[in-house]
């Protein structure tokens, strides 16, 4: 590993010191038409590989371009094809220089893409390409071998740094298995998911890998479904269409969800170890972790879409039973947030749920202790007011009561001085009173008849 990072190094530092010596290599005309028909991420790809294809070949884009449009004028085959013959001398030098089969492959395209750009396109076969995806030096293949695949901590970071719909993209390769393709694939009504009244954590899609053309069982998990639920609100809650949409309603790129991990990954995680990481590797740790779970092949080719050579037609396995494995045994290996923690969070909830419910305990408690205190409130009134009123009648009775003995007061003295009139009348008259009536004077007065004097 040593030697094929000294090795690329020595290679950086050469092409450098030529992009020096060469400060006008991106001019000219033929850098131009090339740049005009690629986007900018491309274009992006092709400055940082065509340089190396210039070192090897000692000469500048234009230069190239020339040259080969010269050769073909050519009657000889040999001068006439001589760049396609330095193509596979390059493929073989990125070789000696320790470059892994795939990133062989990707500077090659791009060095092929300057010509087919110019209109001047390589005449390469298809076993050219072919090798060029499997060809490698022994310690390229060593490093290869011995990778290791991101873990639960850098896939925090990585996921900590994505926004919601790039999140989204990396956890259905990291807990799904999913490649780049199978991913951009996705849509709406092929997840089906009820948004609205689901309340299963662990939701399975059953599918038909495209690659395999395999039955395929997409596992989407509470960490999933967070940010698939989230990405779609955002996008207004569709029911068809692309998950991951591109432009003018088609499919994204698969190109970009490969560069986007990348730049994440060499942000979260430096340049060294976030650079030699691909989307691809997702799925490649997912297969990680259920081979490390021990389940069963069978289970492992459901959930990876393999083909197996000697398969059923229908697998035996129920998908209620691949649900509960992928619950219990694998995605606690590849549970970014921690499984342990959400089933923690769990018992927190249900803690909060009977703090809740005490609290509203109290609350109607309160309330009813209110309510007696509102009626204690109004019985002291009413007893207040009951008390003003008897007070009153004792002092309108006691009125009365001093209002009567004035009045028999008054009758006494009246009577008395009536009983000096009636003795004076007496001499000379009869007087009767009515007896029937106590303190009531009704008088009779009858004039005496005159004695005979005899």
């Amino acid at each position: 590993m040593e030697e094929a990072q000294r090795s690329k190094q020595e290679l950086r530092a050469s092409v450098n010191a030529w992009k020096k010596e060469n400060p006008g290599w991106r001019s000219g005309e033929a850098m131009e038409t090339a740049k005009g028909k690629l986007n900018a991420r491309t274009w992006q790809g092709y400055t940082s590989v065509l340089p190396i294809f210039c070192y090897f070949m000692q000469k500048t884009p234009q230069q190239i371009i020339d040259e080969r449009e010269e050769h073909f004028k050519s009657d000889d085959r040999k001068v006439r094809y001589y760049y396609e013959d330095k193509l596979d001398e390059f493929r073989q030098y990125l070789i000696d220089h320790h470059y892994g089969a795939r990133t062989v492959k990707a500077y090659l395209g791009r060095v092929a893409g300057l010509f087919s750009n110019n209109r001047l396109d390589l005449m390469l076969d298809k076993n050219f390409w072919a090798k060029s995806n499997k060809v490698s030096s022994e310690i390229a293949q060593a490093i290869t071998s011995t990778k290791r695949y991101p873990d639960n901590d850098e896939m925090r970071l990585i996921i900590e740094l994505a926004d919601n719909q790039q999140a989204l993209a990396i956890l259905f390769g990291y807990h799904c298995g999913l490649t780049p393709t199978d991913v951009v694939s996705l849509t709406w009504d092929r997840l089906n998911v009820d948004f609205v009244n689901e309340k299963r954590e662990f939701i399975h899609v059953e599918a038909v890998r495209d690659k395999t053309g395999v039955d395929h069982v997409i596992i989407l998990n509470p960490d999933l479904l967070h940010f698939l639920k989230a990405h779609w609100l955002a996008r207004d809650k569709p029911s068809t269409g692309w998950v991951f949409e591109g432009y003018n309603d088609t499919a994204m790129n698969r190109r970009n969800l490969n560069y986007f991990f990348k730049d994440l990954a060499v942000k979260a995680l430096g340049e060294q170890r976030g650079g030699e990481l691909t989307f691809k590797d997702l799925r490649d740790s997912f297969n990680e972790a259920i081979l490390d779970s021990e389940v069963n092949e069978e289970i492992k080719d459901i959930l990876m879409g393999h083909v197996r050579p000697s398969a059923k037609g229908n697998y035996s396995f129920s998908t209620a039973s691949v649900v509960r494995i992928y619950r219990e045994q694998i995605f606690p290996k590849i549970a970014i947030n921690g499984w342990a923690l959400k089933e923690k969070a769990s018992e927190v909830d249900q803690l909060r749920e009977s703090v809740e419910k005490f609290r509203e305990a109290l609350n109607q408690v309160e309330t009813e202790n209110s309510a007696y205190k509102t009626r204690i409130d109004n019985l002291q009134q009413q007893v207040s007011t009951l008390s003003e009123s008897t007070q009153k009648h004792d002092i309108a009775l006691k009125e009365i009561q001093e209002r009567i003995k004035t009045s028999f007061k008054d009758i006494d003295e009246n009577y008395s001085g009536v009983s000096e009139v009636i003795a004076e009348l007496s001499k000379d008259y009869m007087v009767f009173v009515d007896p029937d009536r106590e303190r009531s004077l009704k008088l009779a007065i009858i004039k005496k008849p005159e004695q005979d004097p005899e």
